[in-house]
């Protein structure tokens, strides 16, 4: 639990909830972890929360899986793990949904529960779920339940770890005093290096109306960024000391100036708030693939958040939203 306070003397630590940290990791976790590594992944959650209940299962020889990764009581699990948490051929996928959970009706008739356990922490794309509404049909008929397996259910798992089991499953320690105390030197790079790069836009930026109070419905941020929205929050007197000590109050907007221009250019492509944010974020910090940098995640989430509560970079009125994000159905 940490939260911090600037002042003269530089900045300090108070006591507040981790939960959007641990929000922030398993979000990047996931993406991050694909194929046969998602798969190994799933198992380790759910044997550090159910033990020896839950059975992973392997390949074995031609006789393969059998249609399921993974076995708790009369539930059976397939995995499914994209590439940075993207489908990219989503008719491929639907048709391997399908033929796993066919293939596990067959081999399984003890079977109660299906599970399609995947790794798109932003949302599931919309063939994937009428796909699983024409395997819920068929399920129906042999009364089995059907459904996904996505971040919401991680979350859940998650939360009924230890702390020492959550930061090894995620492959990363957990938050420190340490980390803080490096924190601000961090954002001070991230920022340092990008005004440097946004320096020919200094004088684009045009003055902007109060912040919205529904923001967060007003640009459909997920409760997955919501978690770490508010979470971050709590670091934003360091970015913004930072952004006022490199160049004062006026050299101070290029950040948000250059971000908002970036934001209408995202949004006219086409993209969801998420993937903007997603986007943004990787600007920020770059394409990490592993958890060793997590200090400069951490500093790039610190950076978007406070971007995100002045409100510079996101809608200011109600636009039509992009509608090709559907949430985990647990969510």
């Amino acid at each position: 639990m940490v939260t911090v306070r600037g002042g003269d003397s530089g900045f300090w630590i108070m006591e507040v909830d981790k939960g959007g940290y641990w929000e922030f990791l398993l979000g990047a976790k996931l993406r991050m972890t694909h194929g046969d590594g998602f798969q190994e992944l799933f198992n380790d959650f759910m044997l550090r929360v159910h033990g020896d209940d839950f059975t992973p299962v392997k390949p074995h020889g031609a006789l393969g899986d059998g249609g399921m990764d993974g076995a708790l009581g009369n539930s059976v699990f397939q995995c499914y793990g994209a590439e940075n948490g993207h489908v990219i051929d989503a008719a491929r996928v639907c048709k391997k949904m399908t033929a796993d959970f066919n293939r596990a009706c067959e081999t399984t008739p003890s079977m109660e529960r299906w599970f399609f356990a995947h790794n798109l922490v932003d949302g599931v794309s919309r063939p994937l779920v009428d796909s699983l509404e024409q395997i819920k049909t068929r399920a129906t008929k042999i009364n089995v339940e059907a459904g996904f397996f996505g971040l919401h259910s991680f979350r859940q798992l998650l939360k009924k770890m230890t702390e020492e089991d959550r930061a090894a499953v995620l492959g990363v320690r957990a938050q420190d005093d340490l980390m803080l105390a490096r924190l601000p030197a961090a954002v001070n790079n991230l920022i340092s290096a990008l005004m440097e790069e946004i320096k020919p836009i200094m004088e684009t930026y045009t003055s902007r109306s109060r912040v919205p109070r529904d923001k967060l419905t007003l640009n459909n941020i997920s409760r997955h960024w919501t978690y770490q929205f508010e979470y971050f929050l709590m670091f934003s007197p360091i970015s913004r000391a930072v952004m006022r000590r490199l160049g004062g109050e006026k050299q101070s907007l290029l950040l948000p100036s250059f971000f908002r221009l970036r934001y209408e250019e995202l949004k006219h492509e086409g993209m969801t708030s998420s993937q903007i944010l997603n986007t943004m974020k990787a600007l920020l910090a770059g394409n990490v693939r592993n958890l060793d940098d997590d200090l400069r995640e951490f500093a790039a989430m610190t950076i978007l958040a406070d971007l995100f509560e002045s409100c510079v970079i996101f809608e200011e009125t109600r636009q039509e939203a992009n509608q090709d994000e559907i949430y985990d159905l647990a969510d």
